[in-house]
């Protein structure tokens, strides 16, 4: 690769164009060179001359193909390094999946032999529409890295999934898919990991809860997956797209995600507890709605089961445990090396949740990684790059278990 890789960033017609700027500005900050080829129907919405003068290339745009046109700029398209097409509409997803040739850049994508990227965006009800589904399925199955698009208000005024992966989330994919090849140091291997916050009733309305949205699990789940693993997400109460190849199992209460790992370890290879699980539970929820009045409403908390130490207590040997710690602080840091040894870990990742600028709710995180050979941190990065680093190690200290454990027998 060239010291200053070039991204082809394919630009179809959805509100979403003008995102495709951004993320421009956002490839050329990360140190790479930007080739844009866009649809007619995305010069509507943006002008060509936007992305001449972000990127300093000429814009290719053509729906009609001449041979001399195509083969010229088909050949130019093959010396990029990655191909990304942001946003990419249902029809540009059909139409790749299906191999249709009948534009630029369906004639490129069709040509180009190397890793692409796509990042649809579209009406909720088109993006679960199961023509689309198969079409994404499709696309998989020819290799392309698919980022599903997020939950929101959506430019026709429906709230939903479909909305473009944000241009951050995106350039960090592409930097990782620029870096490694496909991995499958997972291959064989049954994952689970649990993600999202529980919810312990309070009444039929009310519940005790935390912020956490999940998007940290889930992208731990869609990274062990893409590496070959057999993955079960046991996930709580998340708004999110559905993770692709993984089966996930709904534990809205701390109860029912304690049983469902107990239920699944004994063929659990790695066990990563990713989710936000309550502490305490309500001892008798009322069974309708605690109607307001002027009196106090005394409510009474048990603590709920703690499932990594349940999970110690029953793991056999070669299972992979791993556990995270959110913790408030930077004191938090040495709750979480008491952790690694108190619940028997072979791993926990801490970050901090004081930080409004990762963790909860947000799109970024930053971890330290610590296992009893030592401790590693991970500066601030998008949740899918973390995911990344994060199974890295693991797969690293699973090998080196593996080996161990042969060389013993």
């Amino acid at each position: 690769m060239r010291s200053q890789p070039t991204v082809l960033l394919g630009v179809t017609g959805g509100i979403a164009a003008y995102k495709a700027a951004e993320l421009l500005r956002g490839f050329q900050k990360a140190g790479m060179d930007v080739r844009v080829m866009m649809t007619e129907a995305a010069t509507r919405f943006v002008a060509p001359l936007t992305f001449e003068t972000l990127s300093g290339h000429a814009v290719h745009v053509g729906d009609r193909l001449r041979a001399d046109f195509t083969i010229t700029h088909i050949e130019e398209a093959n010396a990029a390094d990655i191909m990304v097409v942001a946003p990419a509409t249902a029809n540009t997803v059909a139409k790749m999946a299906g191999g249709a040739a009948d534009n630029l850049l369906g004639a490129t994508y069709l040509a180009y032999g190397g890793t692409v990227v796509v990042a649809p965006s579209m009406n909720t009800n088109m993006w679960r529409h199961r023509a689309t589904q198969r079409n994404v399925a499709l696309l998989r199955e020819q290799g392309v890295f698919i980022l599903e698009p997020g939950a929101g208000e959506l430019a026709c005024g429906v709230y939903g999934s479909g909305r473009m992966a944000d241009p951050d989330s995106i350039v960090a994919e592409v930097k990782l898919r620029l870096q490694v090849e496909r991995k499958t140091d997972l291959r064989s291997l049954h994952v689970v990991i649990t993600a999202g916050g529980t919810r312990e009733p309070i009444d039929a309305v009310r519940f005790i809860g935390n912020r956490s949205s999940g998007k940290m699990g889930v992208a731990l789940a869609r990274a062990a997956y893409d590496r070959g693993a057999t993955v079960d997400l046991v996930k709580a109460n998340i708004d999110l797209p559905l993770a692709p190849g993984v089966r996930e199992i709904d534990t809205p209460t701390a109860g029912g995600m304690y049983r469902e790992v107990m239920r699944l370890l004994p063929e659990t290879d790695i066990l990563i507890m990713a989710a936000a699980v309550a502490d305490y539970e309500v001892v008798t929820p009322a069974g309708g709605k605690i109607g307001k009045s002027k009196s106090e409403v005394a409510v009474t908390l048990a603590p709920t089961t703690d499932i990594l130490c349940e999970v110690a207590v029953a793991k056999r040997p070669g299972q992979f445990v791993v556990g995270f710690a959110a913790e408030y602080g930077v004191d938090g840091l040495v709750r979480a090396r008491e952790k690694l040894t108190r619940k028997r870990l072979d791993m926990i990742v801490f970050n901090d949740i004081s930080r409004s600028d990762i963790g909860f709710n947000s799109d970024y995180n930053e971890v330290h990684i610590l296992t009893p050979q030592g401790e590693s941190q991970v500066e601030r990065a998008p949740k899918e790059t973390i995911a990344e680093i994060v199974l890295d190690h693991i797969a690293r200290a699973v090998r080196a278990q593996t080996t161990e454990y042969q060389t013993q027998s």
